[in-house]
């Protein structure tokens, strides 16, 4: 019954692809002062022409490479470890090897339509002939540990297989290979505080690109000509957009640019406790740490209203939202601003 490490973190969700790796990384305590000095840059995206609602994420989702070994594998190369791709994950995982699968979700949650998601697959059991794998599941979906048969999981997989050939997918690499790298990582509170500069700043960070995602054009694609790109504080300008269309009904509500932005929150707070406690600055720190945790819980039951949010509300939800991140983003580019002029980053 081989069974890696994980960490089922909660702490950012809201994607998959960049999710589902920090389960690997955070599982081992030697990757916990790289992750802290991270995951403060929000990047977002928005083409005007091309129809689709600004794309809101951390600038770092794409930045496991730096702590885990990583390698993706095509249908072909799938395919050539067994005639299951139980077989590859069963060979993969005892030699050290977490395993990323894109299968089809909705067969496995006993629904007609195809749709690739992935999960990840950290242990095996020939016993009771299921794999142990991290992912959403359950009603209502919750993101976690689960177990999934042997064969329900190989069916799945062989569904994602036919979306891909018949063009209803882009998955190019459908499985991919992740192991901590055997380094270690010392806490840096100026690299932390200089991050936390640059977003309050609106200076883009080192955004990752995505090469390492199993989606990966095989040629380059070049960015559309309107593509319109932030950094820190200014994407607020993006989901007060994405706002403003819903409100104004020429645009319907996509709730998980307020999911990350909850999660951006906590791990902001995170981040300021681990300086209060590196830096030996409790007191200083003592007013700013609790206005940042209120504006967390604000954003927190900003977040919850629009989750359970009745259809014929989301008009008024979005005026009021308008002017709820009018306000967070006032308050905590305020606040930001005293943690670094109190931390004395250059």
């Amino acid at each position: 019954m081989p069974c890696l490490k994980i960490n089922v973190q909660h702490e950012y969700t809201s994607y998959l692809y960049g999710a589902l790796p920090l389960c690997v990384a955070l599982a081992h305590e030697d990757t916990l002062p790289w992750y802290l000095e991270r995951y403060v840059q929000l990047h977002s995206e928005y083409s005007p022409g091309s129809g689709e609602q600004p794309h809101l994420d951390f600038a770092d989702s794409f930045g496991y490479p730096e702590v885990l070994e990583c390698r993706t594998l095509d249908w072909a190369a799938v395919a050539e470890a067994g005639p299951s791709v139980i077989d590859l994950i069963r060979d993969r995982i005892s030699a050290g090897h977490h395993c990323t699968v894109f299968v089809d979700d909705d067969h496995l949650r006993e629904r007609e339509f195809v749709r690739l998601h992935e999960y990840l697959v950290f242990g095996y059991d020939d016993r009771s002939r299921e794999v142990d794998v991290v992912g959403f599941g359950g009603r209502p979906r919750v993101f976690s540990a689960l177990r999934i048969s042997y064969d329900d999981f190989a069916r799945a997989f062989r569904r994602a297989r036919s979306a891909a050939d018949e063009g209803r997918s882009e998955v190019r690499n459908p499985v991919q290979l992740l192991r901590p790298r055997p380094d270690s990582h010392s806490f840096s509170p100026d690299r932390l505080a200089r991050a936390l500069k640059e977003y309050v700043s609106g200076i883009p960070g080192e955004t990752h690109g995505t090469d390492t995602w199993w989606s990966a054009p095989a040629e380059p694609v070049p960015d559309a000509a309107d593509l319109e790109t932030n950094a820190g504080v200014k994407t607020y300008d993006h989901l007060v957009l994405h706002l403003a269309q819903v409100k104004d009904g020429t645009a319907g509500l996509d709730y998980r640019r307020f999911h990350l932005l909850s999660e951006h929150k906590g791990m902001i707070l995170r981040r300021i406790a681990q300086l209060a406690d590196s830096c030996a600055l409790h007191e200083p720190l003592a007013g700013t740490l609790d206005a940042y945790r209120e504006l967390d819980r604000q954003v927190r039951e900003f977040r919850l209203r629009l989750l359970f949010l009745p259809p014929e509300k989301t008009g008024h939800e979005a005026a009021r939202g308008l002017e709820f991140l009018a306000r967070v983003r006032e308050t905590e580019t305020r606040l930001l601003e005293q943690v670094v002029r109190i931390v004395g980053v250059v």
